[in-house]
């Protein structure tokens, strides 16, 4: 019997290519997918895979707090970023959540073959693309800009990346399903912990970070 998957991402034809490949592969069994976050917690708890291949910006609950979740439960499956975000932030808040391995979609599929092997046998796996992050996640360094803040909520990381993209308060209210006044809290919230008070600033940051191409 193979390794146990469930593979975890927002788009259907995506998780259909991923689900090819590793059919292909061998080894492999991929007995759940899920689109959003609460699918993928509720594929854990039915199916209790090995693994678990999730994108970050899942709907509904973020991949990093479907980690954080699972972690909290004592669930004990591995858990790969698969993911269209490669940010030093990014790739940090994901292995501080605890996950296993981290893989951008940009990257090859031998690369991700090499790191859903590395993963299930228990090995901590970043691609290529990613391992400059992991040098200054360990050397400690700060972007000046950040202002040496706390670092953001996965939830105000969604607001930052929506303000970037020029949403208004309403309509990021409206994408993420929360009130006015929320988003209007969290707003403020990111603003003071990165002491940058002008959409400008927020999106040089979140261009910096990867939330947002340039």
């Amino acid at each position: 019997m193979g390794v146990r998957i469930v593979l975890a991402d927002s788009q259907a034809l995506f998780r259909g290519a991923v689900r090819a490949l590793i059919d292909r592969a061998g080894g492999y069994e991929i007995v759940a997918e899920a689109s959003d976050g609460h699918e993928a917690l509720a594929s854990l708890e039915r199916h209790a895979p090995d693994l678990v291949i999730l994108e970050t910006s899942l709907p509904s609950i973020s991949g990093t707090e479907v980690v954080r979740t699972a972690k909290q439960k004592g669930n004990r499956a591995l858990f790969l970023f698969l993911s269209d975000r490669d940010g030093r932030r990014d790739v940090e808040e994901a292995l501080k959540a605890g996950a296993n391995g981290y893989v951008a979609k940009g990257d090859s599929t031998s690369d991700l073959l090499a790191a859903i092997e590395g993963v299930s046998s228990g090995q901590v796996y970043l691609s290529p693309s990613v391992t400059g992050h992991l040098v200054e996640i360990a050397l400690g360094r700060h972007h000046p800009e950040s202002g040496g803040h706390s670092e953001l909520s996965s939830r105000e990381r969604e607001v930052l990346q929506l303000i970037a993209e020029g949403l208004s308060n309403k309509e990021i209210a409206v994408s993420l399903h929360l009130s006015v006044r929320t988003v209007d809290s969290h707003r403020a919230h990111l603003m003071d912990k990165l002491g940058i008070h002008k959409v400008s600033g927020l999106v040089r940051y979140a261009i910096r970070e990867g939330l947002l191409n340039p």
